[in-house]
């Protein structure tokens, strides 16, 4: 197979590991939530624990991928994520109580990590020029597993299958989409950093990661990720629970979900074709408004135009937030050091899985998810602020005072 076909090949094979990623992990979860609630008698904070444990093992673990893909390479790193996804999925599928559940859904975080976004990012960024449309592609590609899974589950349940068979689905198919990874992108030579070009050419200095973590704006695009994430995994973990509580049928519901998903998968098609031409920080704020927009929408809940309202915001927001996250991490900090700057934004971003940890807690106190989202659209509004009077480092002023890092 020649280099050319190559690359084309590993670019979907990965699409198709984060396909196979959003449809079974942090969109699943939070449908096949309730049953397992019901099967195992845990109370919502203890569900929503597990969702945050899902997040953290995703967010701590990030290091982890990079290290490995510099000493072992792409292949056996992802080799090392299909493994442990397959023992996750295996685990759930198993599951005989909590700590079960627990395990499982921490051993899904871990193989995420090793599967997802931070080898994918690293291998797309260094192989293709046009790198915000092929990172738009690949989101797009994956997110639409997002339509599938809320999808698969239901039409699981109408023709008769429990939860377990549904995990046992993910398993079997983890193995397979991990092979077809590990086989092709293991061939690929991806060139180092160090070779590649700078992320633009209005940007030709390229940054290392001391001089990053010393700068107001890396910690503002990192907090401005963990605003999305967060209200990504509150909302896929909490919004099947919610909107049948608020008198909307499962199939519903499960529509909804399904259809925010491909406006997200939308959004990030449409933000791999505007980062072309568009700033970064502007496609950021956009979408931390939508994002803030759909919380408080699926807060309140109380009527079609609303519903519309929350889903069209929640996937467009979700869609370009994706894409405008790494593209502003790129074009302010260069390609060299990317791999371990997205790395660490991925490890700080575990905060996020606090959310449902928050939104459980908050649920069995006060009888409603309505105040995790209204809290964080909050925070959505915030970070919204903080990007709007951010401006661009400059190498030489990477430790200048706080007031000049913002316009």
């Amino acid at each position: 197979m020649n280099t050319r076909l190559l690359v084309y090949v590993v670019l979907q094979a990965l699409c198709l590991m984060y396909f196979l990623l959003s449809a079974g992990t942090f969109n699943s979860l939070g449908m096949v939530l309730p049953s397992m609630v019901e099967a195992f008698g845990m109370s919502w904070a203890q569900a929503g624990f597990g969702f945050t444990l899902l997040g953290t093992a995703c967010g701590i673990i990030s290091l982890a991928p990079a290290l490995t893909i510099r000493k072992l390479g792409v292949g056996r790193t992802l080799l090392t994520g299909t493994v442990i996804l397959f023992l996750g999925f295996g685990l759930l599928y198993a599951s005989t109580g909590v700590m079960t559940y627990y395990l499982g859904t921490t051993l899904l975080g871990i193989g995420y990590c090793f599967c997802g976004t931070v080898p994918a990012v690293h291998v797309l960024s260094s192989t293709f020029q046009r790198r915000s449309t092929v990172l738009g592609l690949y989101f797009t590609i994956g997110n639409l597993g997002a339509v599938a899974g809320p999808l698969l589950w239901y039409g699981s349940q109408s023709a008769g299958l429990d939860w377990r068979f549904y995990w046992l689905m993910f398993a079997c198919a983890s193995v397979v989409v991990g092979g077809f990874c590990t086989l092709t992108a293991g061939r690929l030579r991806v060139a180092a950093p160090g070779d590649q070009p700078s992320s633009s050419a209005d940007a030709p200095v390229e940054w290392t990661v001391r001089a990053a973590l010393g700068t107001v704006q890396f910690w503002v695009v990192v907090g401005a990720y963990t605003a999305c994430l967060a209200i990504n995994t509150t909302t896929h973990g909490f919004a099947y629970q919610h909107l049948m509580e608020h008198g909307i049928a499962q199939d519903r519901a499960s529509q909804l979900i399904s259809l925010s998903a491909l406006v997200c998968a939308i959004g990030s098609a449409l933000a791999g074709i505007a980062g072309e031409k568009t700033s970064p920080r502007a496609l950021t704020m956009f979408s931390l408004g939508c994002l803030g927009l759909s919380a408080a929408t699926l807060a309140l809940a109380n009527g079609p135009v609303t519903l519309v309202l929350w889903m069209l915001a929640f996937g467009a927001g979700l869609g370009f937030s994706y894409v405008s996250t790494v593209m502003l991490l790129q074009q302010y900090f260069g390609q060299r050091a990317s791999l371990e700057l997205y790395s660490i934004m991925m490890a700080v971003s575990t905060s996020a899985a606090l959310g449902p940890a928050l939104g459980g807690a908050i649920k069995d106190e006060t009888g409603s998810f309505a105040g995790i989202f209204f809290a964080l659209a909050a925070v959505s509004a915030v970070l919204f602020c903080a990007v709007a009077l951010l401006r661009r480092p400059l190498p030489a002023r990477a430790h200048a005072p706080l007031d000049e890092a913002f316009q």
